[in-house]
């Protein structure tokens, strides 16, 4: 191919489209989060650095969008993405997705449709994938399926929870993960006043709110800057923390030494440490995650949380505590719209898979309980084989009692458990989140 290369003749070293495509496709194949792969990516090419922000935004959108898009492969181009391999199924969706969302020069996506390949994209078929209704694109399909498509989300996953929530709620929650989500800053209190911190932030361009339930957490409204990349954040003065995982630890409360034994990546322990001085020991399995939580818990200066690198399964303590907190893997379906990636593989087989091992390590957890001594269970997952009926099983087959706990936040749980609580973005601005309080009699 004669002339200017691709690079030059787009601009930059390497075309943004390109880079996203590498980042999804390595997301696809490894099951990872886009922010983990992305740090990698960055990290292995540091000439990149500046179209970081960028890659991240695009990325993002295409998540957001990829059902959509896909749709107009298929009807416009008469491509099936899903039969393309990873880095071409998703450049192809990058390009899709600006010609269709952005506002970017036909020429641009055309030139580098053509360096790879997309012999089917011409002038005449990008018109028509700006042009075309989404409406028209989902004529035909059941309700569910036309959702799924609207909101990109797999067709089980909308299924799911047009059953658990019903029509109305299912759409809040569906257009929820497709907005941006709300950041969360938990003040470290042991180390600055809420009020100080607040003044910091305020000169620093980050406009915030306080919290009407949990005191030392703050809703970001607006940011001139990378809240993760400014001094106080560096000093450990704040960690950003979703709310709901801030109240699974607040609920637990102080008292006794306690049990973290799914711990990583510390950010309920370290709020454990933070205002009550509690001493905690934090299982994790994996010696990398037990790595980072160790820098966390030292630039939070939470001296008294011990870690420990174990299999929680496998009971590596001895004797009696008088708290523990279980936050197990999970289905992660709360994290659609913090984490879209998990759409391109989630799967319904993950939930029974999850719920058999959530279920061993709550009988780890009664194990460890002294008597009268409490736990707490929380998910970032919205299924009721994860939750509710988690808690049923523990409560029938562990004798255990479910705790009534305040701040009363979310809404009760199903299944007649209404002492626990259920959080959804459409409705308190966190991720979804289930927490259930439970005591050993």
């Amino acid at each position: 191919m004669g002339g200017p290369s691709l690079s030059r003749r787009l601009g930059g070293p390497e075309p943004i489209e390109v880079i996203v495509a590498e980042i999804l496709a390595r997301v696809e194949v490894s099951r990872l989060s886009l922010r983990s792969v992305m740090e990698e990516y960055f990290k292995q090419r540091p000439r990149l650095k500046q179209a970081r922000g960028l890659a991240r935004a695009y990325a993002t959108g295409v998540l957001r969008t990829y059902r959509i898009v896909d749709e107009l492969a298929d009807r416009v181009l008469g491509l099936d993405p899903e039969v393309l391999p990873p880095f071409e199924r998703n450049l192809l969706r990058a390009l899709l997705y600006e010609a269709r969302f952005r506002d970017v020069r036909g020429e641009r996506i055309l030139a580098i449709g053509a360096r790879y390949g997309f012999k089917e994209m011409d002038r005449a078929a990008l018109r028509r994938v700006r042009e075309l209704d989404v409406k028209e694109l989902v004529r035909g399909l059941s309700r569910v399926a036309r959702m799924a498509v609207e909101y990109s989300q797999p067709d089980w996953v909308v299924e799911y929870l047009v059953k658990l929530l019903g029509l109305r709620d299912a759409r809040r929650l569906l257009e929820a993960f497709n907005r941006e989500p709300i950041t969360w800053i938990r003040v470290n209190t042991a180390r600055i006043g809420v009020e100080r911190l607040e003044s910091r932030l305020r000169r620093r361009g980050v406009i915030v709110e306080r919290d009407e339930h949990l005191p030392f957490m703050l809703k970001v409204v607006r940011s001139e800057v990378s809240i993760s990349r400014i001094p106080e954040y560096r000093r450990g003065l704040f960690y950003i923390q979703d709310k709901g995982s801030a109240l699974a630890a607040y609920l637990l409360g102080g008292g006794g030494m306690v049990v973290d034994i799914t711990a990583a990546p510390g950010g309920k322990a370290s709020l454990l440490h933070q205002l009550w001085s509690t001493e905690v020991i934090a299982l994790e399995i994996k010696r990398r995650r037990t790595m980072v939580m160790k820098e966390l818990l030292n630039r939070l200066r939470a001296w008294k949380v011990y870690t420990v690198t174990a299999d929680s399964r496998l009971a590596p303590l001895r004797g009696r505590f008088s708290k523990v907190l279980v936050d197990p893997d999970c289905s992660s379906l709360g994290r659609l719209g913090h984490s879209p990636e998990i759409r391109l593989w989630i799967k319904p087989s993950v939930i029974s898979k999850h719920a058999f091992e959530q279920r061993a390590l709550l009988r780890v957890a009664y194990d460890l309980l002294e008597r009268g001594g409490e736990l707490v269970y929380s998910t970032c997952t919205l299924t009721l084989e994860e939750n509710e009926e988690n808690i049923a099983w523990a409560l029938e087959s562990l004798g255990m009692e479910l705790l009534e706990a305040r701040p009363r936040v979310g809404l009760p749980g199903f299944l007649g458990l209404r002492e626990a609580q259920r959080l959804y973005p459409h409705l308190h601005a966190t991720t979804g989140f289930f927490i259930a309080k439970l005591r050993k009699e």
